[in-house]
């Protein structure tokens, strides 16, 4: 590629994120500002117009009101996860919550980016999933049951036993029926997908916004399939004396919450693929589903960067006897730490004395805290 040609795929990659500003998320800021319950056709337009929704997402919005809580929680649901996935890290995701206008890592094509386009996809399958399974929507219900049976005893996951009432070591393999209500995450998969891509590609941008606009949806995709693979199979016994000569099977996300598909996709964020745009502004066909891409290398965010969204770790609490991610000497990237001692005195070992009279003593107790220079 000529020096010309590489000055111009620059120059659009600079204007298309420009312009995108992180469009395709700008949604989580539901979660922070409105109301799971106060969804009306006007409600969808206000959140046009305040910059929530893109005009896609808004006419689905119109056209399927029940839907909108679940997006709300899963914008609740897309913070907590980030946020206590990289707790101890030097980006701790606190800028997911400046939605709908994020700092540069989280516009900039960053592996940052990349997890939180995934995740935010995963937590909104996960949320209408279970709003199928629970009968609060009106476009899907309970799972189709599969055609194969369930696996050996062995494999299996309860939901609901005892040992007096559950025994899979005397039950035979086709002792089963399938039942109970699966979650759906099929079709909660094709309405979040619906939602998600509901944003228009920036036309002045070209074959490179074409790749952006790409790569961002092969991130969705992978946190919607991490959903998929979340999915356990859980059995419930029925049978006299605890015989279990039945098991009533189906297949659900258990009650752990997105949290589980976030697991699966931070250990993707460690092993994502960097990408380039390339002519035609599609992905290349070496890049697994599952896997993360990004475009845009990130800061070690160990200085404040305002150009490239990095905080700094400076003033940031760290762990004085972690050779981890918590550690003082990673959080704080070889500046060296300080170390804080607190003398408090409070009451303890209190005792009744009478019937109304409480007795106590005064303790000394010494709190001690690294922070980061």
């Amino acid at each position: 590629m000529t020096t010309l040609a590489t000055g111009k795929l620059c120059l659009l990659l600079i204007i298309f994120l420009l312009v995108d500003n992180g469009a395709c998320i700008k949604w989580l800021a539901l979660g922070r500002s409105w109301d799971e319950n106060a969804w009306t056709k006007e409600a969808c337009i206000e959140a046009k117009n305040l910059g929530l929704l893109e005009r896609k997402q808004a006419k689905l919005c119109r056209t399927t009101l029940d839907v909108m809580p679940s997006f709300v929680q899963a914008a609740k649901d897309t913070s907590s996860v980030c946020q206590q996935a990289f707790r101890n890290r030097r980006w701790n995701c606190s800028s997911i919550d400046r939605a709908p206008d994020y700092s540069p890592e989280l516009i900039t094509g960053t592996r940052e980016q990349a997890f939180v386009y995934a995740v935010s996809a995963a937590a909104a399958v996960w949320r209408l999933a279970r709003g199928c399974a629970l009968g609060s929507l009106t476009v899907c219900s309970c799972a189709t049951p599969p055609r194969r049976e369930p696996p050996s005893s062995s494999a299996l996951v309860s939901s609901s036993y005892s040992p007096a009432t559950f025994s899979f070591a005397i039950s035979a393999r086709n002792s089963f029926k399938w039942g109970g209500c699966g979650d759906d995450v099929r079709s909660a998969s094709r309405m979040a997908k619906r939602f998600l891509q509901g944003t228009t590609i920036y036309q002045g941008s070209g074959p490179v916004g074409k790749f952006l606009q790409a790569v961002n949806m092969h991130n969705n995709r992978a946190g919607r399939r991490a959903v998929d693979q979340s999915l356990i199979l859980e059995c419930k016994c029925h049978g006299v004396s605890g015989s279990c000569s039945i098991r009533t099977c189906w297949r659900g996300l258990g009650s752990s919450g997105p949290s589980v598909a976030g697991a699966r996709l931070l250990r993707r964020y460690a092993t994502a693929a960097e990408v380039r745009p390339r002519v035609g502004g599609r992905l290349p066909p070496l890049y697994h589903h599952d896997n993360l891409l990004f475009t845009t290398k990130s800061s070690d965010y160990c200085l404040p960067d305002r150009k490239r969204g990095s905080l700094g770790t400076s003033g940031r609490q760290c762990n004085g006897s972690s050779s981890g991610y918590d550690g003082c000497e990673y959080l704080c990237c070889g500046r060296g730490h300080m170390k804080k001692s607190r003398d408090t005195v409070e009451r303890c070992q209190c005792k009744y004395v009478s019937c109304c009279y409480v007795k106590c003593k005064s303790c000394r107790r010494i709190t001690t805290t690294y922070v980061c220079n």
